[in-house]
């Protein structure tokens, strides 16, 4: 880009994100979609525009602008870690994994990876263990402050759901009935609410 064209883009994308700063989702996508006219190899760019889509709902659009950052930007990791938390809480755990895998790869203390971890162990139903590196994840991120707060929220939702299940529990061994578990041991229904709580965490919050 030369100086002019450089200019217009940045004054675009500035607008885009105070438009998206008061809550005027549909015209920040169109100005983010302007600046990716005059400059279509900026992957921060897409990743914005994903965000935006997201805050209103349009979850393919999303996905795709997060897959065209990561094909600009293959080690750009938080698309990476977005786009999967978008494919997990649309209820498509294993190709949210597969999206996180390089992920996998970061040093142990990068908060990406711990809550990529929290996320995989939610998929096995282990809550204390997806707890414990949601809350490292949060120590170590200074980054990404919004994030801890998206995180903090899907804690408080696991122990709201266990402490129900545990009142639930005890209120039916006072009545001498239980609910059968399933093969593996698990309640199906903690097992329902869990995945339902992710599966709308995407819909009613926005991801940062």
């Amino acid at each position: 880009m030369n100086t002019a064209t450089a200019a217009s883009f940045d004054e675009i994308l500035q607008e885009a994100l105070r438009l998206s700063q008061a809550n005027d989702g549909p015209t920040a996508i169109k100005l983010f979609q302007e600046a990716l006219a005059i400059n279509p190899q900026s992957a921060a760019t897409y990743c914005l525009l994903a965000a935006e889509y997201i805050t209103l709902g349009q979850v393919a659009e999303s996905e795709a602008a997060y897959a065209n950052a990561l094909m600009l930007a293959p080690e750009f990791h938080l698309a990476r870690f977005q786009m999967g938390l978008l494919q997990f809480t649309s209820a498509r755990v294993p190709v949210a994994l597969l999206t996180w895998q390089p992920l996998l790869a970061l040093s142990d203390e990068n908060a990406l990876k711990l809550f990529v971890m929290g996320f995989a162990h939610i998929a096995r139903d282990d809550f204390e263990v997806a707890i414990n590196y949601f809350e490292r994840g949060i120590k170590v991120n200074a980054d990404i402050p919004p994030l801890n707060t998206d995180i903090q929220r899907v804690i408080a939702e696991i122990k709201g759901l266990q402490d129900k299940s545990a009142l639930t529990a005890a209120d039916q061994a006072n009545a001498t009935s239980t609910i059968a578990p399933t093969a593996d041991g698990s309640n199906e229904d903690e097992d329902a609410n869990v995945h339902f709580l992710l599966s709308n965490y995407q819909q009613h919050e926005p991801l940062h």
